[in-house]
């Protein structure tokens, strides 16, 4: 298996490990484990909108800084924290850089013609921070969180039955579609003996799309049939632990809500 397909079914299994290590650490023994699912999501939030109102190059910084102290405190593997902060992080940088040349003010550098300003490497500077600071807060959730504890909060909290259920069920269909889509290609590949051109290859990935559209529409009619058959029609009522508030939740509950004081109030 070469080409395309070797890459798109390493970047599926990755999708899969990366779920399976996500699950892996909201089961670990850590300071963000053992807070309270609610006070731990409207922390998290209070902390994002503190990330998303805060023009303070310096509060981002102290932000970001808080989730990396979070991901370590929460004894989170760094290698995956770091790939899916940066990975955003780099994306949206390559969006932004040309803010470095065309916003207007006085030249910092010129290099081969092109002027580098100041007011633009400070904007720059601040929404990289911004997007660092918020993609390390949501991986800190999301990676604490386990997906069905997420979705028993979001339900206590109020969050209407139909959306919620709809975001639970596209999390789970997804891997489910990813699955049959890696079994569909590993199916081609074992049945390839000679090498194909390009035009081949470009027709027959076109025939394995359509195939695959098709089964995840069929996929998708038996699960609304098993869900009617137990019971589906009712609103999903998902089962939650309960558990008490302690020193560590309320101590996370005045960090977020003076980190976000400290932004909101002049």
């Amino acid at each position: 298996m070469d080409g395309v397909v070797l890459h798109v079914s390493t970047d599926l299994a990755g999708v899969v490990r990366t779920a399976l290590i996500a699950e892996e650490t909201a089961a670990t023994d850590g300071f963000v484990q053992r807070l309270h699912p609610t006070v731990r999501l409207l922390g998290i939030i209070a902390l994002l909108v503190a990330a998303a109102l805060s023009t303070d190059f310096a509060v981002l910084v102290g932000l970001a800084a808080l989730a990396a102290a979070l991901a370590v405190a929460a004894r989170l593997p760094p290698r995956p924290f770091l790939a899916r902060t940066l990975a955003v992080a780099a994306f949206s940088g390559v969006v932004v850089l040309p803010q470095l040349v065309l916003a207007p003010g006085p030249t910092l550098v010129s290099v081969a013609g092109v002027a580098v300003t100041r007011p633009g490497l400070a904007y720059v500077a601040l929404f990289e921070t911004r997007v660092v600071a918020s993609v390390a807060l949501v991986t800190v959730l999301s990676m604490t969180t386990p997906f069905g504890t997420l979705v028993a909060t979001l339900r206590s909290l109020g969050a209407p039955a139909t959306p919620t259920t709809l975001f639970a069920l596209t999390y789970r269909y997804l891997f489910l579609c990813f699955d049959e889509l890696h079994r569909a290609l590993l199916a081609r590949e074992s049945r390839q003996l000679r090498p194909r051109g390009l035009l081949d290859e470009w027709r027959e990935l076109g025939a394995l799309a359509g195939s695959f559209l098709l089964r995840t529409v069929e996929r998708g009619e038996r699960v609304e049939r098993g869900m009617r058959a137990r019971g589906g029609a009712r609103p999903a009522t998902p089962y939650r632990r309960p558990s008490p508030l302690g020193f560590r939740d309320a101590l996370f509950a005045a960090v977020a809500l003076g980190a976000l004081g400290l932004v909101v109030l002049p």
